[in-house]
């Protein structure tokens, strides 16, 4: 019987795509599965009515956009994914961010910096990284944001329960800040146009000029264009229903989202599954619950959480901090606390969060403020006193370039000018756990209370930083409900060093099953800390060297030639 590929694919986020792309250096033929779309230049929803149909992945409602937010009464977590080619790089906010030696205890002996550091080094050149120009160049030194949270950070007293002063940083961001002007289109170093970055603030809802570094323009677009290698072939709006193995290789059943009934079917001698902490979970209990991998084992699901992440506002800041100005993150503020009583290491970051100038547009009309709406006023009163002078015949001599009051008119989004919002992640529990319902949908059961601990300190700080730019702390309403937003979800598959700790090896091969593979957020054992991708990445990359090149045969040589 002749197999379609060798390795297939499953999912083209940090996992899938760096995965994707080394196998192909190797020689081996690859195909790459994506359940959402190819989102290319100027594709990405902008118009309101394209955002209600086109921004949300949700096909019970017939919904198949760019990002997927999930919500069970179970659990203290709702999640936010991505669906497109590029995975969670489509809509993350750029950071890539080493996670420190201390934090993997907990993790499989071989795993720590020594062991990542030429990874992070390697993902950082392949994703052409560099920190926010914030010191060098004259376009970036003008964003508020950034030198509000330096500030802070420099100025505010440490925590007591800190075991050093917090620091300053500016991380390697994936964006494209080379170029002549903002918006210069260039080449990158895989051959793909990318523009200069404008400071827009979309980061996070697809950027249209791509200037961010997306996994689809560096890892697949490489994957895509190498010569004398083996041959990656990309299919997607390609979502996986069946996982097979059948006589020593692997058999997957596929479906176009949009017409779930019409299947295909694709084989391949191994399958590497990187849909994510959420999708790969949920994908593999399906399976398991339905006898097509019955073998896989008890821990499958455990070991869940979200990282840590807490989103905090501050209002009606002293000075305005233009969050609309810049990345959606430029920097952060890196703490180093005492352990958890249990031992259990802790760590946390703040970082700025800036969000879209449409959606700064979206606030000043939901809350209008005094100026804008008595300047609407005042133009409209000078209209109709020079309507009743015209027909009383009184003579006047108004102003007859009108452009300020037309200004005045407009609101100065005060409101959202003096904003600032913070996004903390850190060491929360990984305690919670996915299982499938008995609707067969996937549900997380995790609860905040073994990691408030995190929590409160994230909190303080951020109360800290409120206080330093003359604002106001207000908390994420969701966490009065008990729920915080993962947008760095975790675990799930988790990676261990013997089949009673975890669910695959090192080598990300899962117990019981040869040539099948999980290789994406979900098997990370712990929260990382800072910002998880430039670690799944690594980790992929550390993966994907041990895996021998593809052996060349006198058949393949005679056929090349």
């Amino acid at each position: 019987m002749k197999i379609d590929f060798d390795y297939i694919v499953i999912g083209s986020g940090f996992g899938g795509s760096v995965m994707s792309c080394r196998l192909t250096e190797k020689g081996y033929n690859v195909c790459l599965l994506e359940r959402g779309r190819h989102w290319k230049m100027h594709e990405f929803p902008r118009r309101p009515q394209d955002i209600q149909n086109n921004m949300f992945w949700d096909p019970e409602d017939k919904k198949f956009g760019l990002m997927e937010f999930r919500d069970t009464p179970e659990s203290d977590a709702m999640t936010l994914t991505a669906s497109g080619l590029g995975g969670g790089s489509l809509i993350y906010a750029n950071v890539l961010y080493r996670m420190p030696e201390e934090f993997f205890h907990g993790w499989p002996k071989i795993f720590n910096r020594k062991t990542l550091d030429p990874y992070y080094d390697k993902v950082i050149s392949t994703m052409e990284a560099r920190p926010y120009p914030f010191d060098s160049e004259p376009y970036y030194q003008n964003t508020p944001k950034t030198k509000a949270l330096k500030l802070a950070a420099e100025q505010m007293p440490q925590n007591p329960d800190a075991i050093s002063k917090q620091e300053f940083v500016l991380p390697p961001l994936a964006v494209r800040f080379e170029g002549e002007f903002p918006g210069h289109q260039t080449l990158n170093s895989h051959g793909a146009i990318q523009s200069r970055c404008t400071k827009c603030g979309e980061c996070d809802i697809g950027c249209n000029i791509h200037a961010k570094n997306t996994l689809d323009l560096n890892y697949i677009q490489r994957a895509r264009t190498l010569k004398g290698a083996g041959k990656l072939e990309v299919k997607t709006q390609a979502e996986v229903t069946k996982i097979e193995p059948v006589d020593g290789h692997y058999k997957i059943t596929l479906v176009v989202p949009e017409f779930p009934l019409q299947e295909m079917v694709v084989t391949a001698h191994k399958v590497i599954v990187s849909a994510g902490s959420v999708g790969s979970s949920s994908l593999l209990l399906k399976m398991k619950a339905k006898g097509y991998l019955p073998k896989l084992n008890t821990n499958l699901g455990k070991k869940w959480c979200g990282n840590g992440d807490l989103l905090g506002m501050v209002f009606d800041a002293k000075k305005p901090l233009d969050p609309t100005n810049g990345p959606v993150i430029t920097a952060a503020i890196k703490y180093s606390f005492k352990n958890y009583p249990d031992g259990f290491p802790h760590g946390m970051y703040l970082e700025d969060a800036g969000f879209p100038i449409g959606m700064a547009w979206y606030l000043s009309g939901k809350v209008p403020q005094f100026d804008g709406i008595s300047g609407v006023f005042k133009l409209i009163g000078q209209n109709i006193k020079k309507f009743l002078c015209k027909i009383f015949g009184i003579h006047i001599n108004p102003q007859i370039n009108i452009g300020d009051e037309f200004a005045k008119a407009l609101d100065k989004a005060d409101f959202a000018r003096r904003a600032f919002v913070l996004l903390g992640m850190g060491r929360d529990r990984s305690d919670g756990q996915i299982r499938l319902r008995e609707d067969g949908q996937a549900v997380i059961e995790w609860k905040m209370d073994k990691s408030d601990l995190h929590f409160e300190r994230v909190r303080t700080e951020m109360r800290k930083i409120a206080e330093n730019v003359g604002g106001v702390f207000v908390d994420n309403p969701l966490t009065y409900l008990k729920k915080i937003i993962a947008v760095h979800p975790l675990g799930g598959c988790p990676m261990s060093d013997d089949p009673a700790q975890g669910f695959v090896n090192t080598n990300g091969e899962v117990y019981g099953y040869e040539g099948l593979y999980v290789v994406d957020g979900s098997i990370l054992p712990t929260s990382t800390g800072p910002n998880p991708s430039l670690t799944i990445a690594a980790v992929a990359e550390y993966i994907a060297e041990q895996i021998p090149s593809k052996a060349v045969t006198a058949t393949t040589k005679t056929s090349a030639q």
